[in-house]
C-alpha cells in the first residue's frame, strides 16, 4: 500500500511541476485590466511607460495613459511589458499581426 501512495504522490507532483500555466486571454477586458500597468517598446526605440491595455485588435492596441486613451499600429510595436501581473511577469509580442505572450517568469 505505501509503494502504491508513494508512486501516486510521485505522479502528481510531476503533473503539478510540469503543468502549463494558463495565459491571459486579450480578447477579455478582464483579463486586460488584470495586466496592470505595463510599458510599449516601439520598434524606433521609443518607450511608452505607465500604459493600461484596453484592447488587441487587427489593426493596432489601444490603451490608457494619463487618463486619456490612445493607439497604435501592431507595425510600430516591437513588445509590449507587463511585469507585475496574476500570470508572472511577461511580454507581448505580434508575429505577422497576431499577439504571442512569452513568459518572462512565472509568480508562485
Amino acid at each position: 500500500m505505501s509503494k502504491q501512495f508513494a508512486l501516486t504522490f510521485i505522479i502528481l507532483l510531476f503533473f503539478s511541476v510540469t503543468a502549463i500555466p494558463t495565459l491571459p486571454d486579450l480578447s477579455k477586458k478582464e483579463d486586460l485590466r488584470a495586466l496592470g500597468i505595463g510599458k510599449i517598446v516601439e520598434k524606433d526605440g521609443s518607450i511608452i511607460t505607465k500604459i493600461n491595455l484596453e484592447e488587441v485588435n487587427d489593426n493596432g492596441i489601444v490603451y490608457k495613459k494619463d487618463e486619456s486613451l490612445h493607439d497604435i499600429a501592431i507595425g510600430d510595436i516591437r513588445k509590449i511589458e507587463f511585469l507585475k501581473t496574476p500570470w508572472g511577469s511577461l511580454e507581448i509580442i505580434f508575429i505577422d499581426g497576431k499577439p504571442k505572450i512569452n513568459l518572462l517568469y512565472v509568480i508562485h
